[in-house]
């Protein structure tokens, strides 16, 4: 599967016509500044609970990691500020899996338009792109 990290997200072009999808390239600017924060010592929390680099690949596992934490810590924080700090994490974290997910699509379809191209099979051309 095609897993991209968060520099891959950044260079993604936010609106690519051939496959009609346009990327919210907010929430990963929105990331990409945490990584340049001084406090942050050049990485990022999914989900305001795991922390990563900007070139860890952004795997199913880490979203599955990421949610598992969240949803041990709850929605309760001590004070009006934590709670928006959660409420923002899981915003972020929302908004981050569904441009992995669309980033995924648009790959994936580029790949199947460049196997195209070649005298192959168009199961195998499937197939491939299913271990990629």
């Amino acid at each position: 599967m095609i897993h991209p990290s968060l520099h891959d997200l950044a260079n993604f072009l936010p609106t690519d016509t051939s496959e009609n999808i346009i990327v919210n390239e907010s929430v990963v600017a929105e990331y990409m500044a945490i990584t340049k924060s001084s406090w942050s010592n050049g990485g990022y929390w999914l989900g305001g609970h795991l922390k990563l680099n900007p070139n860890d690949k952004l795997t199913p596992e880490l979203f599955n990691k990421a949610y598992k934490m969240m949803k041990d810590v709850g929605d309760y924080g001590c004070n009006s500020w934590e709670n928006e700090s959660i409420k923002d994490g899981k915003r972020l974290f929302n908004e981050i899996e569904a441009i992995v997910k669309r980033y995924r699509k648009v790959m994936r379809t580029r790949i199947l338009a460049e196997l195209a191209k070649t005298p192959l099979n168009e199961d195998v051309n499937e197939m491939i792109v299913s271990m990629v």
